[in-house]
């Protein structure tokens, strides 16, 4: 955590595959905490600015476009106060390493590994990320064409967040990085006793 003008102010990241509650999440803790200011992910920030097209095929390229997003992302609001993105590098870096996987490539011998070092210095600059993983006793409801997809995405996530097997994350607990689970007042209950342990 970092101190601005003698104020405790935290950085946070949701991290997840897709449909884990991630905007659910962060719309739950901006309505508890409206000092707090909301960054939207970077797939839609790159469409907005008319840089990346809607895409139902994703690939390597477009993640490349979007990790790098994330990191500029990260650096820009490196001093920033109170603020909650919803994904970071890690996120995009996940959804690579399954295409990856698909080419029976090595994510480590792929391009992707060539931000690793860049992903490494912004996620200092996030104090806390906030992982939602699939788990069995807390399934998640939702409308999805290819479970097995998301399912595949969730377990890189996994490896990534438990193992570092990207070598990504700047280690002494910088960032924090909690998992949660459960409904909706349970997960916004276990970020907001995290955050005051921090405090």
């Amino acid at each position: 955590m970092k101190i601005l003008n003698e104020e405790f102010i935290i950085r946070i990241a949701v991290s997840g595959t897709h449909f884990m509650g991630k905007s659910t999440l962060i719309a739950d803790f901006i309505k508890n905490h409206p000092d707090y200011k909301f960054e939207i992910e970077p797939y839609y920030k790159l469409q907005d600015e008319g840089v990346m097209e809607l895409s139902l095929e994703p690939s390597l390229d477009s993640f490349k476009e979007q990790i790098d997003y994330s990191i500029r992302q990260l650096n820009e609001y490196a001093n920033e106060p109170n603020i909650i993105f919803d994904r970071c590098p890690v996120d995009f870096i996940a959804y690579a390493m399954y295409i990856a996987d698909q080419e029976s490539i090595d994510i480590n011998d792929s391009e992707i590994s060539e931000r690793f070092f860049d992903v490494k210095a912004a996620l200092k600059n996030i104090d806390l990320i906030v992982f939602l993983p699939i788990t069995e006793e807390h399934l998640i409801k939702y409308s999805e064409e290819n479970p097995a997809y998301r399912k595949a995405v969730d377990e890189c996530f996994k490896k990534i967040y438990r193992d570092d097997i990207c070598d990504i994350f700047p280690g002494h607990n910088n960032p924090r990085i909690i998992e949660l689970w459960g409904d909706r007042m349970m997960r916004i209950k276990k970020l907001e006793n995290c955050i005051s342990e921090m405090e």
